[in-house]
């Protein structure tokens, strides 16, 4: 008679031990780091907002111009100016994860924490490219398109995008220095402004995409644009918020299998604030179709959110969409 060794089932704590979690902890802070350093949307994000994300909002503060009077003029009223601003409070209300099962066999031979360190660059890179997409989707939504002119070249395209922001006036905003503004452009525009990006200031360490200086203004590449949005301009640090945070990495048990989850949670909000300050260009020119049915030999598009996607040829018209036909620039 064969002596068969009996298996005991997967015992999650017996892989959950306080060095593990501290490993868990650890590689956590490296994508963490990975994220804030290597996003174009994390150096570009506004920083004044006030609140911790963790408790489902946080509250950012859009301050009008200071009046400057003629001296005396507070004594003759009594009061100073109050200050005016305008709040705008940003939810967190975008929960995304990555949730994935680990086999006992690969638990055995890695640990937890080494599977988790050896997905952890996966997840450094989908969470990168998901904040991206989602900062430059809303940049869209809010911003303003810029007009080509006949024969433009990506030079006078980029100019005239800087040009439009620098002289931006309302009662928050009464011009914009160069040194407020960045600069976003895809892989083609970065190579033909090449031979006019001057270096980083002395002392600047390159990351999040930097690749120079355009006329002053600081300049990323990013190809996590709509696709047809070549370039961007908008007022760094300021004009979009993009709250968000990360749950600890955590693990449990997989009911009715020997497999263990090993999850971690994203948590965003995104909106823009200064939606005068980000302009950008685009290959085409989108024109809402007034129509009752599609018309023969016509293309048509839909939009959501920053994004137009193309409308199949064997789609059914629906009344309740709003259609759009495009043009090139």
């Amino acid at each position: 008679m064969i002596d068969r060794a009996r298996q005991s089932s997967l015992n999650i704590a017996d892989y959950l031990t306080p060095d593990v979690m501290d490993n868990l902890a650890e590689t956590l802070d490296g994508v963490i780091e990975n994220i804030q350093s290597g996003c174009v949307s994390e150096a570009l994000k506004a920083k004044n907002g006030s609140g911790d994300p963790t408790t489902g909002s946080v509250e950012y503060k859009r301050f009008a111009n200071a009046k400057l009077q003629d001296k005396g003029t507070a004594r003759a009223q009594g009061k100073g100016n109050q200050v005016k601003a305008k709040p705008v409070t940003v939810n967190i209300d975008d929960d995304k994860e990555i949730i994935e099962e680990l086999q006992e066999k690969d638990l055995k031979l890695y640990g937890i924490d080494g599977m988790a360190q050896k997905r952890s660059k996966n997840a450094k890179d989908v969470i990168k490219t998901y904040y991206d997409r989602k900062f430059f989707r809303i940049a869209r939504d809010a911003g303003i398109q810029v007009a080509r002119g006949s024969g433009d070249t990506v030079k006078k395209i980029v100019d005239r995008l800087i040009s439009t922001a620098k002289v931006t006036n309302n009662d928050f905003i009464d011009g914009v220095d160069e040194d407020l503004l960045a600069l976003v452009v895809n892989t083609t525009y970065k190579t033909e402004l090449k031979d006019y990006l001057d270096s980083l200031p002395n002392g600047t360490v390159p990351s999040n995409g930097a690749i120079g200086m355009y006329q002053s203004v600081i300049t990323y590449e990013s190809n996590r644009m709509p696709s047809d949005v070549p370039a961007m301009v908008m007022l760094k640090e300021e004009a979009i918020a993009l709250p968000n945070y990360l749950s600890e990495y955590d693990a449990e048990k997989i009911p009715f299998d020997d497999a263990i989850a090993l999850e971690l949670f994203a948590y965003s909000g995104g909106q823009a604030l200064v939606p005068e300050v980000i302009l950008y260009d685009c290959d085409y020119v989108y024109t809402k179709a007034e129509i009752e049915e599609f018309a023969s030999g016509t293309t048509y598009y839909t939009y959501d959110f920053g994004v137009y996607t193309q409308v199949p040829s064997s789609a059914e018209f629906d009344s309740t969409e709003t259609y759009y036909t495009r043009a090139d620039a």
